[in-house]
């Protein structure tokens, strides 16, 4: 993380109390280091989910399905539905699992597999997609999503500034060179794409929000 550990957490600690479900998969997350979004970054997908009434969502990394569940929480009473793809597929079997008890397993789909040829086989167009999987291949997921969002539809992507080392002049391992480049090129590439307005937040580890203009 970029910034303090500390301004994360204060920042969870102004969100509303989360149910029992919620708390054990971050308590699970942390124990067996399975990457999930941050709750304030989770409490966001729920609120742009809600403000945007998107009906069909596209989740690119389900993991244990944590954001899958903050991405579902407006969708009671609405005809809304998920489709969520997975390479681990015992974790996201375990995600299955998950919604199972959270009562919403029929209004997702998870779907196990490389998202990288999944997408492609995919019919529909998506109101809402969320994409937190392998860093090094967002942009190949740019390629593949982009003309499967409907107009007005919205693109979310975590991890865009990976600690910060996106940033020019930032120091990091050699070893993590190729991500850092790929990243850098998805920012410009998304950002100058002139059929979305973008910006990127830095809180979490950076989150790019994309609106398809009509």
């Amino acid at each position: 993380m970029f910034y303090s550990f500390e301004l994360e957490q204060y920042l969870g600690e102004l969100l509303p109390a989360r149910n029992e479900l919620l708390n054990e998969m971050e308590s699970q997350s942390l124990k067996e280091t399975i990457p999930v979004v941050t709750p304030p970054v989770g409490n966001f997908l729920a609120l742009l989910i809600k403000m945007s009434k998107a009906e069909d969502i596209l989740e690119i990394g389900t993991a244990i399905g944590y954001s899958t569940l903050w991405l579902a929480q407006d969708l009671e009473g609405r005809t809304g539905h998920i489709t969520t793809i997975d390479l681990n597929i015992d974790r996201a079997k375990r995600a299955i699992e998950y919604f199972k008890r959270a009562g919403i397993e029929d209004r997702i789909d998870v779907l196990f597999g490389d998202a990288r040829r999944i997408i492609p086989t995919l019919e529909k167009k998506f109101d809402f997609v969320f994409v937190d999987a392998a860093k090094g291949e967002y942009l190949d997921y740019l390629s593949l999503v982009l003309p499967r969002i409907s107009p007005g539809g919205i693109l979310v992507v975590d991890n865009v500034l990976f600690r910060g080392w996106v940033v020019p002049g930032e120091k990091f391992a050699p070893k993590y060179n190729r991500m850092v480049t790929h990243l850098r090129e998805f920012l410009s590439k998304l950002t100058q794409n002139p059929d979305f307005q973008t910006s990127v937040l830095p809180f979490g580890d950076g989150i790019s929000v994309s609106f398809r203009i009509k």
